[in-house]
């Protein structure tokens, strides 16, 4: 399997060679492969990178452009898509596009990492610490004259910034770029707009847009790691865009935040939806799956799982206004709960890109709120609507005597003859009555004072 494995790589690259040749030798140009990586850098984010430069080398491109505009994302998917573009057999290109966009946090690294670094003018670089892998202090700071005691929190946090600001300055002497500024990204969590990073020498070049790059970056050498040089001809080359599968952007709005809550309160909902309605089917139906993606979303975002405890237990708490009357006290600790947990559900409190936004929360808690009142609304309208059937239902019911109750009889209640005994005294035949209570299946009724309007009558 591995030799023909082999020989059908072999054919592939002899069939990309000769393509190469014969546009070559009709004076065509390489294509350029184009693809956009934008918002937060996710697993998807590097399985799309992967993938793509798959194609780029099947199409026989001459070169990867990436779009890049991000507030940063995750560490894993950040060092795997490092990892390709510093090991890619074809040079990279990361463009930090379109004006007022910026590669932060993750993005830095990514821009470092590529063959040629450009960016638009109107847009910004840096703010690379590392903030999502790194705990928040946990030791209270020292009062006057006290010396601060070491904690293992200090120890990690120093741990991962070395650990980062190494790598960064690693991606930035291998691409020949300014390693000190790269590594005070890191530390320090400093920012520069784009006219100054071609000044650090921290990016190559600026462009206007896609085809000022391809101009200005043609004739460009660019050193592959296997030590081959390759030349670019990008000015007036086809661009051929790599779309994102289908997969890559569904898994891709999974792994936003903000999603994660939508789906857990989803979920829930349709959960408890269920609980109170037996048989609805379609409600439980969805908030499984809503429940089942949320998983997903856990997965690959840093989740605090203390926030998702906290949402689910709000969730305990209107469930049980439904069923207690705590004249709103748990609505309102409901509430709260959902609240904190929400603003607790990502563990990235420094990091803006990776954080449930307040409008989504106000807007879930007035859906939570507004539901779970629906609810208790209907439960309090349905324990206060009068007993239809049953002992209880009779009582109240007015009919009329068949026969004299002396003290027992004969009435004619709701459309059956029933055997009664009165509590009022005698009462004669054909006199309308109320039923007081039931005794077996014996009424106890008693006189009614006055007559009910479209009583039945024998």
């Amino acid at each position: 399997m591995r030799a023909l494995a082999r020989q059908l790589a072999a054919l592939a690259l002899a069939g990309v060679s000769l393509g190469a040749m014969a546009r070559a030798a009709a004076g065509e140009k390489r294509p350029v492969a184009l693809i956009r990586i934008e918002r937060t850098i996710d697993v998807p984010s590097a399985e799309y990178l992967e993938r793509s430069l798959e194609a780029a080398q099947r199409m026989d491109a001459q070169c990867l452009l990436i779009l890049l505009n991000t507030p940063g994302g995750l560490g894993q998917p950040m060092k795997d898509m490092v990892e390709d573009l510093l090991n890619a057999p074809i040079p990279s290109i990361v463009y930090v596009y379109p004006a007022g966009g910026f590669a932060q946090s993750a993005g830095t690294f990514i821009t470092l990492a590529a063959s040629i670094a450009a960016m638009n003018p109107a847009t910004t670089i840096g703010a690379a610490t590392p903030v999502d892998m790194i705990p928040l202090p946990t030791v209270p700071e020292p009062g006057e004259g006290e010396k601060k005691p070491p904690s293992s929190s200090d120890a990690e946090r120093a741990k991962v910034v070395n650990t980062f600001a190494e790598l960064i300055r690693v991606i930035a002497d291998t691409r020949g770029r300014n390693a000190e500024w790269a590594e005070r990204a890191v530390r320090e969590g400093v920012a520069i707009g784009a006219r100054k990073a071609v000044e650090l020498h921290v990016v190559d070049l600026l462009a206007d847009n896609v085809d000022d790059l391809l101009a200005k970056v043609d004739g460009r050498e660019v050193s592959l790691p296997s030590g081959r040089k390759v030349t670019l001809r990008t000015d007036g080359a086809p661009v051929v865009e790599i779309p994102a599968s289908v997969k890559e952007r569904f898994l891709h709005v999974l792994s936003d935040p903000n999603i994660l809550l939508v789906l857990l309160v989803l979920g829930g909902l349709g959960l408890i939806f269920e609980l109170q309605n037996p048989g609805s089917i379609l409600p439980g139906v969805v908030g499984g799956l809503c429940l089942v993606l949320a998983l997903y979303s856990m997965a690959v975002l840093p989740v605090n799982y203390a926030g998702v405890g906290l949402i689910l237990f709000s969730m305990l708490l209107f469930l049980a206004e439904v069923k207690v009357p705590s004249h709103g006290v748990l609505t309102v600790g409901g509430v709260v709960s959902f609240v904190m947990g929400a603003l607790m559900l990502t563990n990235t409190p420094l990091a803006p890109a990776l954080r449930v936004s307040w409008q989504v929360i106000v807007v879930l808690t007035v859906l939570m709120v507004g539901f779970f009142l629906f609810v208790v609304g209907a439960a309090i309208r349905a324990h206060m609507r009068k007993v239809q059937t049953g002992l209880e239902g009779m009582v109240g019911q007015r009919g009329r005597a068949l026969s004299a109750l002396t003290p027992t009889g004969e009435v004619f209640v709701e459309g059956e003859r029933w055997r009664a005994r009165s509590a009022d005294g005698n009462i004669p035949e054909g006199e309308p009555v109320v039923v007081l209570g039931q005794d077996g299946l014996t009424l106890l009724v008693r006189r009614q004072d006055e007559p009910a309007g479209g009583e039945t009558r024998r």
